[in-house]
């Protein structure tokens, strides 16, 4: 039944009739405006003691006092207000409904709550019901703070259950704040998984208590911070450490030893590598900035800057794996490749990188980016460098100026180098700087090649091997190896073998061995002699060939060639003059191939002699298929047989351009001029192109293209009356007459 002042009215007037009590109206009046005040509720307790309301009728405690304050309040009109309390906010009163508190009896220490119909005690109270405003809200929220309310909303947080709004000062925090006063015991914040119980399926975080000392937990000290991972059975229980990918750098950083400190022990940079800076040196397999107790297994290089000592086996092979350093120490007395190479599919190799130079190769570099100590430049154009390359940047800036090694190509226009400097955003460079290779990465070495189980030693290759030797690789060759006094080339394993028997020096041995055999020539035979010694080949027979040559430069000292058959002779050198002379006296001396059909009979160098001496009045004949086609008698005249032809076949080159310079494959041609536009013919220095004095070199016009004839500084051109050929389909004829003079005769014009 609800409590109202109708019903504490005739209480009221009940209890003063018992006592005989007398009012009049206006004291009446005035006790009951001032119990009526009286009667506030103020954070859920009334100013007075309220007992047996039960009944919904409110029993006054003998004890009970009435501030005197309240009792000046005007009471606020009461129609339309009816079953309704008189409350107030200090300031006014106002009536408001106010249901019947249930029964108190057997409810000590409880809580009493509503469902919004009716209330009841309880020991526990749920989210709802607690709320630093006074509203009560749906759903399980806790809101602690002002503006709390509005951020999950402003937020749009996901099922929060509890939101915190705490402002601090500048510099300072904002706290949830939780202590275990035990101090064998700590402090623990836990969160479970769906199905999780005390015994597994949680995660927590805490920390140890000044005397904690729990062996289920040895793995903590007294004092020391943890977060412990504990999941069901069957499932993975990882414990992930992660950032997103909104930030500009999202990297993992572990630091220890002091908060003031900013130095870190270890960065994980996405996508880039893990980096462990911490300075201690490595003087045993228990020292250094990192120790592992256990394997370690690398997939890929590892490049290591310092001495590396290893107190166990070194194994290669398989995977090709490389190791580069520059020092190794290994205290067993060997290296051991190749374990377990069942499959015979990899190569065995030592190998070795060395640098040689190269013709310099240059690009321009437009764009400049530094990440994770890794220096990355964008070159202009393709470039053609290589992984290896020692590369000379200049003309960036002193971060980026310097020589490198190039360490990876990753597209046809940029390239990598190691550079440990602070991070430097990709930007444009401007101007252009330049990169150049002065010095190319090659690399040597002794493989078992696994395709044919032959042992090679090799140079000069420029690919990088891994599992196994490209030895089809352009460029690369095999070395010579020198093992004492010995050195082997490109000697095969058969000519080897041709030294079984030798007894002593073999050029002493062959010096002595006299020509017994009478060897059969298959090939070109040289014979030589020293200066001054002539060389005389006799042939006896009457069908046999040889090819002579003078290997001397300076030696004037002619063969002298008995010949009674065919005589093929010919000469290479730059210098020395051959004289061949019949020493029959008169009679002919004939040079022909075996075969009786083209001779050739080829000089050194321009210029040198070729000269056939005949004693007497012999006379040179040229004989084609056994008949006599042309002779030169010993009075310089030349005579064809009837029915021969004496020509010199002209040969055309064609020319589109407007500017032309004559070559010495030029002499007799006849060039052809095709453009429509003036075409400039220029006669070169004898220094740079030398004509020999009496060329020849024709000139025709084919278009409306007019030729004109210049000759280069210090070249003097003459013509009647100008240098120009008239027009289209005219003609003239360059001659030669002395080392840079020229005249130009034919249908020309000024």
């Amino acid at each position: 039944m609800p409590f109202t002042l109708t019903t504490f009215d005739a209480a009221l007037q009940a209890k003063l009739n018992t006592a005989s009590v007398n009012l009049s109206a206006q004291d009446y009046l005035l006790l009951t405006k001032a119990v009526a005040a009286a009667i506030e509720v103020s954070e859920g307790v009334s100013l007075l003691d309220l007992k047996n309301t039960a009944n919904g009728v409110a029993g006054l405690d003998a004890n009970a006092q009435i501030p005197l304050a309240q009792m000046t309040l005007a009471v606020p009109a009461q129609n339309t207000h009816s079953g309704k309390f008189l409350t107030t906010n200090g300031t006014s009163t106002s009536w408001a409904v106010v249901d019947a508190l249930p029964s108190q009896t057997s409810n000590s220490g409880k809580l009493l709550t509503t469902d919004g119909t009716s209330a009841s005690w309880t020991n526990t109270a749920t989210l709802s019901s607690i709320s630093t405003t006074g509203d009560v809200t749906s759903g399980d929220q806790l809101y602690v703070g002002s503006g709390a309310a509005a951020f999950e909303t402003s937020g749009t947080l996901t099922s929060a259950a509890a939101v915190f709004k705490k402002a601090s000062a500048a510099n300072s925090y904002s706290q949830i704040a939780f202590q275990n006063p035990t101090a064998t015991s700590s402090t623990d914040i836990i969160a479970y998984m769906d199905n999780g119980v005390d015994a597994d399926g949680w995660i927590d975080m805490g920390i140890a208590g000044s005397t904690f000392d729990d062996t289920t937990y040895g793995i903590t000290a007294p004092g020391d911070g943890y977060i412990f991972v504990n999941t069901k059975t069957g499932k993975t229980g990882n414990l992930v450490l992660a950032t997103g990918d909104n930030g500009t750098e999202n990297k993992l950083v572990f630091a220890a030893g002091g908060f003031a400190s900013g130095n870190t022990q270890m960065e994980i940079t996405p996508d880039v590598n893990v980096h462990i800076e911490i300075p201690t040196p490595s003087t045993s397999a228990t020292t250094g900035a990192l120790t592992v107790v256990g394997g370690v297994g690398i997939q890929g290089d590892m490049n290591v800057n310092g001495n590396v000592a290893i107190q166990g086996t070194i194994t290669f092979g398989g995977g090709g794996t490389t190791v580069e350093t520059a020092n190794l120490a290994v205290t067993d007395p060997a290296v051991f490749v190749g374990t377990n190479n069942q499959a015979d599919t990899v190569d065995l190799a030592f190998i070795g990188e060395y640098a040689t130079a190269t013709s310099p190769i240059i690009a321009s570099v437009n764009n400049k980016a530094l990440t994770s100590n890794v220096a990355t430049l964008t070159t202009v154009a393709s470039h053609t460098f290589l992984a290896g390359d020692v590369v000379t940047i200049t003309g960036i800036d002193a971060t980026f100026n310097g020589t490198y090694n190039i360490i990876a190509v990753p597209t046809a226009t940029t390239f990598t180098y190691a550079k440990t400097a602070a991070n430097v955003t990709s930007a444009a460079v401007s101007p252009v700087g330049t990169a150049t290779v002065n010095y190319r990465r090659k690399f040597a070495g002794i493989a078992r090649d696994a395709s044919d189980g032959i042992i090679k030693v090799f140079k000069d290759a420029t690919t990088k091997p891994t599992s196994t030797v490209n030895f089809s690789e352009a460029g690369l060759s095999y070395a010579t190896v020198k093992m004492g006094g010995a050195e082997i080339g490109s000697v095969t394993n058969t000519e080897i073998g041709y030294l079984s028997g030798v007894t002593s020096a073999i050029q002493t041995q062959i010096n002595a061995k006299p020509n017994t055999a009478s060897p059969a020539f298959t090939g070109n035979a040289t014979f030589s002699a020293s200066s001054g010694v002539p060389v005389t080949i006799t042939n006896t027979g009457s069908g046999n060939s040889f090819v002579v040559e003078d290997e001397s430069s300076t030696d004037s000292t002619p063969f002298i060639i008995t010949a009674a058959g065919n005589v093929g002779i010919g000469t290479t050198s730059t210098q020395a003059k051959l004289d061949i002379t019949s020493a029959a006296g008169t009679a002919s001396l004939r040079l022909t191939d075996a075969t009786n059909s083209t001779l050739t009979i080829t000089h050194g160098s321009p210029g040198n002699l070729l000269d056939f001496n005949f004693a007497g009045s012999a006379t040179l004949r040229f004989i084609g298929n056994s008949v006599e086609r042309m002779r030169i008698d010993s009075t310089g005249r030349i005579q064809i047989p009837a029915g021969g032809v004496l020509e010199a076949p002209l040969t055309t080159r064609s020319v589109s351009t407007t500017s032309d310079t004559p070559v010495i494959a030029d002499a007799g041609k006849l060039i052809e001029f095709s453009n429509t536009s003036t075409i400039t013919v220029t006669i070169p220095d004898n220094t740079t192109t030398p004509f020999p004095i009496g060329t020849q070199i024709n000139l025709l016009q084919i278009n409306t293209g007019q030729v004109v004839v210049a000759g280069a500084l210090g070249v003097t051109v003459n013509a009647n009356p100008g240098l120009k050929l008239r027009g289209q389909w005219s003609s003239a004829t360059l001659i030669k007459r002395a080392i840079n003079t020229w005249v130009l005769i034919g249908d020309i014009t000024a």
